[in-house]
């Protein structure tokens, strides 16, 4: 019969095996079974024997060993395990548009938009804060489908290809196999206008009509206008329709 030492032990053991066997990887103490006491403790172990750092609370990294110590944990690799799941990431700005092949700018930092309250204690991170676009996380987009969300709503900003170059990008983008239309579709209700009109079109674009169709168009010709004026061939005939 096993007994509550045998029961750490195993735990301990088992912890050890996982994350001694693991490289450039988070760890949380959600990852483990056992009780919450033998984890923790055999966490910390591994922590003062220098083969796990704690870079916060509940959040631990494995990195590989060197002579100068243990490589550091990205920090946009811990924010998206502290978030957890139900919170959908994306690239933004020029981080998103170079991302993206769309820009030779180099974004000094990741920037990167949440669909919840952006966690403090990130110096290396800019994040902004999208908690507002219920649609990413209803319908649980990835990262890609977030990043061509963010680089729509940013064209004049960030987008240095011109017209038509930009057009066949976000085409071939969107026709990545890791890109989800019809959860996107979906999820553009609670985009901005402009973002809607310009997804819309690119759609069009790609021939996926169906998927268009099921996006809510601007109700402003202002809008239409503003969204469309990115693309120039279509901007006049589109912006009144």
């Amino acid at each position: 019969m096993k007994t509550d030492v045998d029961a750490h032990k195993s735990t301990a053991a088992e912890i050890r095996r996982r994350i001694l066997g693991s490289r450039d990887r988070i760890w949380r103490i959600d990852d483990f079974e056992g009780s919450g006491d033998a984890i923790q403790g055999e966490l910390r172990r591994l922590v003062r024997a220098g083969e796990l750092d704690h870079v916060r609370r509940g959040i631990y990294w494995r990195g590989r060993k060197t002579r100068f110590g243990m490589t550091p944990a990205s920090e946009g690799g811990v924010l998206r395990k502290l978030v957890g799941r139900h919170t959908a990431i994306g690239a933004a700005g020029w981080y998103a548009a170079n991302l993206l092949g769309l820009s030779t700018q180099v974004s000094p930092i990741e920037v990167l938009a949440i669909t919840s309250r952006p966690p403090a204690g990130f110096s290396h991170l800019k994040l902004i804060d999208r908690s507002g676009r219920l649609g990413r996380r209803d319908e649980r987009l990835n990262e890609l489908e977030v990043t061509i969300l963010e680089a729509l709503e940013g064209w004049e900003t960030y987008v240095e290809e011109g017209a038509e170059k930009a057009l066949v990008r976000f085409r071939d983008l969107i026709l990545n196999e890791d890109v989800r239309v019809v959860r996107l579709a979906a999820a553009a209700y609670s985009e901005p206008a402009l973002v809607r009109e310009r997804l819309r079109h690119v759609l069009l674009f790609a021939g996926m009509d169906t998927e268009a169709d099921r996006i809510q168009r601007a109700k402003s010709k202002d809008t239409r206008r503003r969204a469309l004026s990115v693309f120039p061939e279509l901007a006049s005939s589109s912006a009144t329709a």
